[in-house]
């Protein structure tokens, strides 16, 4: 069955459709908003919504996109709607932690968490929709509604200062774990 028959199907209130659909996707919706939010409790909320408004807008759907990188369309719409109304932004907490080898393991996620905090938000979304939610380049445009020179642009912008960021906070985790490291 394609994108479009399935859409058929939502539209007209099949609910094993529904629930197929919103399976396969939840998880992938959910991994971008809580990339864009850093917010358990706002990832959730903005997952749930997407999909309630793909329900209310899968008749417009046209098949022009696939059926995954039109919801992440339509999350991202509500993303930068709840991101308007939420105007403050948060950091990380810049405070380090006593170290043991078990931080060793995630010494990686964390510099990139805090490296993709220190991005313009149109480069960390390009970064986030290619390199995370794993969309061709011309999905992640379709979604951002850039053309794809545009969007290959901000990704090239995006991967050359996130390996400058993260070269920078590697040295200062393995100095600060050369400090902390227990004696």
């Amino acid at each position: 069955m394609n994108d479009r028959d399935i859409a058929r199907q939502i539209a007209r209130g099949d609910a094993e459709a529904t629930e197929e659909f919103v399976r396969t996707h939840y998880q992938s919706v959910y991994r971008f908003m809580r990339h864009l939010t850093r917010q358990v409790e706002d990832s959730e909320d903005l997952t749930q919504q997407a999909f309630v408004m793909a329900k209310q807008r899968i008749a417009t759907y046209r098949g022009d996109a696939s059926l995954r990188t039109w919801l992440h369309r339509v999350a991202f719409h509500e993303y930068t709607h709840w991101k308007r109304a939420h105007r403050t932004s948060q950091r990380l907490d810049r405070s380090t932690p006593y170290w043991d080898a078990g931080f060793d393991v995630c010494v990686e996620s964390a510099v990139l968490a805090e490296a993709l905090g220190h991005l313009s938000e149109q480069h960390r979304n390009a970064f986030l929709l290619f390199e995370v939610q794993e969309l061709s380049i011309a999905e992640a445009a379709h979604v951002l509604r850039v053309p794809q020179a545009t969007f290959k642009s901000r990704l090239f912008k995006a991967r050359k200062h996130l390996c400058s960021l993260m070269t920078e906070r590697k040295e200062t985790h393995i100095e600060t774990k050369n400090v902390l490291k227990p004696r």
